[in-house]
């Protein structure tokens, strides 16, 4: 069996909703042992989320919570007494990495931030994943992935030029921050190993989401203008656009940048008449006439299947793709083919289609393992991994400490 890139790494996560969570999530792909450290009065807030398996609501009927949690163990712990504080630093002393995803001062007031925890693991890495970071004047605010990537500035460029902005699907930021986090917890693991020492890592949520804006930062830095809103147009493409399709609903994007996919795109179209006059002549003349071209191309895909007009125009050399809903994307052959979907049984959901990371390595692939009931792991995580007692464990238990 090839060796996982992560195997012999433990982390504790200390984690909300989806940034830390699916950070860890992917870790754990790649080998690491991840165990998740929640209580059943203070549950992830993603076990409360839809959808849920047959819409029954439940801590462990959430299929937003499987999706993004798979790969790791559940130790339930409750922070708020001390022997669970105790109980969590025992466990961080033998481990890797700490990752949390509270509001700032959260892990400080429960007495495991960063200072406290290198006193048992002087060695440890931690990554603080929150909105704003540890400092500065909003640090203590809390918030989610919808306001991010408004804040962020993601949501001011999505939407039609005449309307407000509607921003991209859901909490966008949520997907892009973990890719950062996981490549800066992988690189702490190198300096690790060259220097011996840990290290804390400040990863501010808004500041992983601005990167993703640095074209809208350059113009402004350099041209003092700001960006806006365009639609589905390009200043670089015509016809650049989602076209209708025949059926509901279904759409089919289409973009042509130079000559030859302009002549690529004619030709599957059967090179009507209108796409030879001379308004469509060249790119210049095709964007300045591009209200009229998006309505001839529209005219031509409506009565066609969405996948149809897609297979042709690739075939032509012609950047095309249906716009998939939730079915097509279960059903893609090109995600089947990669193995995108791994499917397993889980004991409250039954079979579940789970996703690993994007990144495949030939010589060390992703193993998935299902997401983790609600304290599922609590007696085996503290009796083999922490080394509690059959007496201290009963005890803790009947105390409370574990919920």
């Amino acid at each position: 069996m090839e060796n996982k890139i992560l195997e012999g790494i433990r982390i504790v996560e200390f984690g909300w909703a989806v940034v830390g969570p699916l950070t860890t999530s992917w870790a754990g792909g790649y080998g690491a042992e991840v165990i998740k450290i929640e209580s059943k009065t203070r549950p992830d807030i993603i076990r409360t989320m839809t959808p849920y398996k047959d819409d029954k609501a439940g801590l462990n009927n959430s299929l937003f919570f499987g999706r993004e949690n798979a790969n790791k163990m559940s130790l339930a712990l409750n922070l708020k007494r001390p022997e669970g504080i105790d109980t969590a630093k025992r466990l961080v002393a033998k481990s890797d990495i700490v990752l949390e995803s509270y509001t700032a001062g959260v892990m400080e007031k429960s007495g495991l931030g960063y200072k406290a925890l290198k006193k048992v693991k002087p060695d440890l890495i931690m990554l603080s994943s929150c909105m704003y970071g540890q400092t500065g004047a909003l640090r203590s605010m809390p918030g989610y992935g919808v306001p991010l990537t408004a804040i962020s500035g993601l949501t001011y460029v999505c939407g039609w030029p005449d309307r407000p902005p509607t921003g991209p699907y859901g909490s966008y930021t949520d997907y892009l921050v973990p890719r950062l986090n996981l490549l800066a917890l992988v690189s702490a693991l190198d300096y690790r190993r060259r220097t011996g020492r840990g290290i804390y890592l400040d990863a501010a949520q808004l500041e992983s989401s601005v990167q993703f804006m640095a074209p809208v930062l350059l113009d402004y830095t350099v041209n003092r203008r700001i960006s806006g809103r365009t639609g589905n147009n390009s200043d670089l493409a015509a016809p650049h656009g989602v076209y209708p399709c025949k059926g509901k609903d279904r759409w089919c994007a289409i973009t042509v940048f130079h000559e030859d996919e302009w002549q690529g795109f004619c030709k599957v179209l059967g090179n009507p008449a209108w796409t030879q006059k001379k308004e469509f002549s060249s790119l210049e003349k095709r964007k300045e006439n591009e209200v009229e071209l998006n309505r001839l191309v529209g005219e031509w895909t409506k009565d066609k299947e969405a996948r149809w007009v897609m297979e042709h125009l690739q075939q032509a050399g012609v950047a095309a793709g249906v716009a998939n809903d939730g079915k097509d994307l279960g059903e893609d052959p090109q995600l089947k083919v990669d193995r995108y979907y791994r499917r397993m049984e889980h004991p409250r959901m039954g079979p579940v289609d789970y996703a690993p990371h994007s990144i495949e390595f030939s010589k060390a692939p992703q193993e998935l393992t299902r997401s983790p009931l609600l304290g599922e792991h609590t007696e085996f995580v503290a009796k083999r991994i922490i080394g509690l007692t059959d007496d201290e464990f009963e005890a803790y238990r009947a105390q409370g400490v574990f919920e």
